[in-house]
């Protein structure tokens, strides 16, 4: 951040400039949006891992225990 005073840099943590001793401005702190792709991300992967559970528990698991190919049988 450049100070106002003098334009001289100081790094984001520093309070007053180090070369002119006058208090920096605050930092805006800028708030995060909600990534829309993220959640559509977020809500395939979850589909995808309730579909494969589906799969192990109907198909997979029945034929390992010695079932037929329907569950149940």
């Amino acid at each position: 951040m450049d100070c106002p005073n003098c334009g001289v840099y100081n790094p984001e943590d520093r309070i007053v400039c180090w070369r002119c001793d006058q208090e920096l401005p605050k930092p805006k702190e800028s708030k995060k949006k909600a990534d829309p792709a993220q959640a559509q991300r977020r809500m395939w992967l979850i589909l995808l891992v309730a579909l494969v559970v589906w799969i192990l528990i109907t198909w997979v698991l029945p034929r390992l225990l010695g079932g037929g190919l329907l569950p149940g049988s």
